[in-house]
């Protein structure tokens, strides 16, 4: 569905192709959000797989030349990392009291980097595809003050966090954190690229800390973030299996107690 048959409502709506835009409805209408590009362009290829589609694979392909179009490139301000590149959201974000734009995502950069494998194994002779992965996985090398997507947090450990813009206040959103190391640690299966095994144990250490994980827990279900707003259905039930699948990788015995703990809260 292009934009041009805009369906009423709120949810994705497809450009002419493929690449998934999404109906914010008013004021915002329909927009870019490199997060939902990316997620759709995962969809794609599962797709693909699952039936060999063409169509899907073509829109898998375009999705990840969208995402070559539109990454920006910085310079690391400490020259540590080199270069790095973001997928900047072009809108303003109207939740948490609003953030101007640009602004990026831990989300985006981890999810957008999986396309771009995806579309090399598709097309492997097209190197600008792992060449721009290695660029877009360089965020997390930056902190988030410095116009990177991870908070490096002491204790040999960081937080990836879904909302990134230095000078705004941290959120800390836990699912923004659990979801994009899931995806790193897939691209660090793709690539074996070492910084994202470091990126992952990081993270990992994070979550390993009882005090912060310990924040996400009401009791009676879980935080979204640690700002005190509680987790919506889906959200909560994205915790568990995201935890779940994290233990699954690193039999770190407190994501599995973690994961039961929320996961009684449904039963």
């Amino acid at each position: 569905m292009g934009v041009s048959q805009r369906r009423a409502g709120v949810g994705p709506v497809a450009d002419k192709n493929g690449v998934m835009m999404f109906d914010y409805g008013d004021p915002l209408g329909v927009l870019y959000n490199p997060t939902v590009v990316a997620e759709y362009g995962l969809y794609y290829y599962d797709s693909y797989q699952r039936t060999g589609d063409l169509k899907a694979r073509q829109n898998l392909i375009n999705t990840a030349n969208w995402l070559l179009d539109h990454a920006k490139e910085y310079r690391c301000p400490h020259g540590s990392c080199g270069r790095y590149s973001l997928w900047e959201y072009g809108f303003k974000w109207p939740w948490y009291g609003g953030i101007d734009p640009p602004y990026a995502s831990a989300l985006a950069q981890a999810e957008g980097v999986n396309v771009l494998m995806m579309a090399h194994e598709m097309l492997p002779w097209y190197h600008r595809y792992p060449a721009e992965a290695r660029k877009a996985f360089g965020a997390f090398l930056v902190d988030y003050d410095d116009g990177g997507v991870a908070s490096n947090e002491g204790n040999d450990s960081i937080f990836l966090q879904l909302l990134a813009k230095p000078g705004f206040p941290k959120t800390y959103v836990l699912n923004g954190h659990t979801n994009s190391l899931i995806f790193v640690w897939k691209y660090y299966q793709y690539t074996h690229d070492y910084r994202a095994l470091i990126v992952f144990g990081k993270g990992i250490n994070w979550l390993a800390i009882e005090d912060n994980l310990k924040k996400y827990d009401a009791g009676d279900w879980s935080y979204y973030d640690q700002l005190g707003n509680r987790a919506h259905g889906n959200y909560h039930q994205g915790h568990i299996n995201q935890l779940a699948r994290l233990y699954e990788i690193t039999r770190e015995p407190i994501l599995k107690r973690y994961c039961d703990r929320f996961a009684a809260c449904i039963r």
